[in-house]
């Protein structure tokens, strides 16, 4: 009689011998939810392109930040998903905690598809980036603009690098699925955390500053006085 854990692991590796004889029986080499990882059989196989490691193993996640510098995640999931369909949905979580659409919004080329453009255009918000097809000739392109928008989306890529060196996001070592994502969570809220403590010290130093420098131009204007001392 197998304990829970074993039966569980003899469940997987039996799938895995099922997945397997498919492929080669099929003379295919990919098949529906496949198990890469039999500690792990959560995990499946993401492909991503990059030219160091174009497949990726693990949770894919969606990070949004406002205008105050907090991240949020989107979408968290183990299986692979189209990004485009997460922007709608963040910009409508956006709505109902605010009660107003973003003005602007700032996503890669991938979120740039028809529906999104689309959906933004509707409710009055700018997506970052030039309209899909061919450039009409008396388009007029904001360079100063585009530089700023261009700069400030590079503030999420430095969140993703940020919680990955100094969160723990690069480095997750659980083994079950929901303390998987019970950890990215842990992450993220620290790095939130992290910008917290990082915006009040900030707000401090900027304020005793001006204290100190309004006590300095009020003695300046002030009639000097001759003091002797005996």
């Amino acid at each position: 009689m197998l304990s829970e854990k074993h039966q569980t692991l003899f469940e997987t590796i039996r799938k895995v011998y099922e997945q397997q004889q498919f492929m080669y029986k099929n003379d295919v080499r990919s098949v529906p939810d496949r198990i890469v990882s039999i500690s792990q059989p959560y995990i499946r196989p993401i492909v991503r392109g990059k030219a160091k490691t174009p497949t990726e193993f693990g949770a894919k996640l969606d990070m949004s930040l406002d205008s105050y510098g907090y991240a949020r995640i989107e979408k968290l999931s183990f299986d692979a998903y189209n990004e485009c369909d997460v922007l709608q949905d963040a910009v409508e979580r956006f709505h109902e905690r605010t009660g107003r659409y973003p003005e602007r919004v700032l996503a890669d080329k991938i979120y740039r598809n028809r529906s999104n453009l689309q959906y933004c255009k509707a409710n009055g918000i700018r997506l970052l980036g030039p309209p899909l097809g061919r450039p009409k000739k008396d388009t007029i392109i904001d360079k100063k603009q585009e530089y700023i928008d261009n700069a400030d989306r590079v503030a999420v890529e430095r969140s993703f690098s940020l919680s990955k060196r100094c969160y723990g996001l690069g480095l997750i070592k659980t083994k079950l699925a929901d303390t998987t994502k019970a950890s990215i969570v842990l992450s993220i809220i620290a790095m939130n955390v992290g910008w917290i403590t990082a915006s009040s010290l900030r707000l401090f130093i900027k304020t005793a500053f001006s204290k100190i420098k309004s006590l300095l131009w009020r003695r300046q204007e002030a009639p000097q006085t001759v003091v002797l001392v005996f």
